[in-house]
């Protein structure tokens, strides 16, 4: 697609900015934090998933009471897309990430499907009423389970990120089972980066196999085991699972205002275009217009619903 007045297409999967606009009572429009609408302004078409975070300081009930409370602050400034038919130049998709605010109750879950998530990170860390987390040896549990068919009853699409091997190896399972794909909103490879928060070749490779899609974090920390991640890390990444056919599977999920380690040189959204620049330069227009917005696009003009 040809770029509008030299802007650059952009949908990311991943943010948190939602919560903390809520925790600082502040503007979507202009703020400090990495997403603003005005930060936002280099992109064209711009279609951002925000994620409602299920605060780990919290109990699951606190959390979801948590939850209620920012996602009506959001809504009170934000428009929140649930089909592809309102998509267009600038779009929020909700999110909540850490499904544990359920608390062994369903009834949530359609809640927040009526609440309009279509999106959902289904553990952020440690064992939950969900399953095992990246820092644990657990799977599913028997309601994670039933979460995750309800899931895909709904049309709200599972999210592995944060989730451990063993419970990505049940989703994976499920997902078969109900002939549907899943997402990896913001993790990026074991293989180039040892952190157990990041995604195995072999979970990637059913990903593209899956139609499923993978968005590149820039948290420092799952980018590079050096204490600052550059830009050229971003870029050993994406070569990765490009080396692994997945040009069509990898999208950004930037976990901006989540994060608190940004690589050197990106300091926003805005300096996304910077980025976009490099990857042009490296991999091609036609991989960066991919990366940035047509893989994203294309997996959720399929899967939302």
């Amino acid at each position: 697609m040809p770029l509008q007045n030299n802007l650059i297409p952009l949908f990311d999967l991943h943010c948190d900015t939602l919560l903390e606009l809520y925790k600082s009572k502040t503007n979507i429009r202009n703020n400090n934090l990495h997403i603003s609408f005005e930060k936002a302004s280099a992109f064209f078409p711009y279609i951002q998933i925000c994620a409602i975070w299920s605060d780990s300081s919290l109990s699951n009930d606190e959390a979801y009471k948590n939850y209620c409370h920012a996602v009506k602050y959001a809504k009170s400034q934000i428009n929140f897309s649930t089909s592809l038919k309102k998509l267009n130049s600038r779009n929020f998709i909700l999110a909540v990430e850490d499904a544990r605010i359920l608390n062994n109750d369903l009834d949530r879950l359609t809640n927040l499907f009526n609440d309009g998530v279509r999106v959902l990170t289904l553990t952020w860390h440690g064992q939950s009423v969900i399953g095992g987390g990246w820092d644990t040896t657990f799977g599913l549990t028997d309601f994670g389970k039933e979460t995750v068919k309800k899931c895909f009853k709904y049309g709200i699409i599972p999210d592995i990120s944060h989730s451990s091997t063993n419970t990505i190896d049940e989703v994976i399972i499920l997902a078969e089972n109900y002939k549907l794909p899943v997402i990896a909103s913001h993790s990026n490879a074991y293989d180039i980066c040892q952190h157990k928060r990041n995604i195995s070749c072999e979970h990637f490779k059913w990903l593209v196999k899956n139609h499923s899609i993978l968005g590149v974090s820039l948290a420092s920390e799952h980018l590079s085991s050096n204490s600052q991640a550059k830009i050229r890390d971003i870029l050993n990444h994406i070569n990765y699972f490009l080396d692994l056919d997945g040009e069509n599977n990898i999208s950004l999920g930037c976990d901006f205002d989540g994060i608190t380690s940004l690589p050197v040189g990106v300091k926003s959204i805005y300096d996304l275009t910077f980025l976009y620049t490099e990857i042009e330069k490296v991999f091609g227009s036609n991989v960066a217009k991919k990366i940035f917005y047509e893989n994203a696009y294309n997996f959720m003009s399929k899967n939302l619903k």
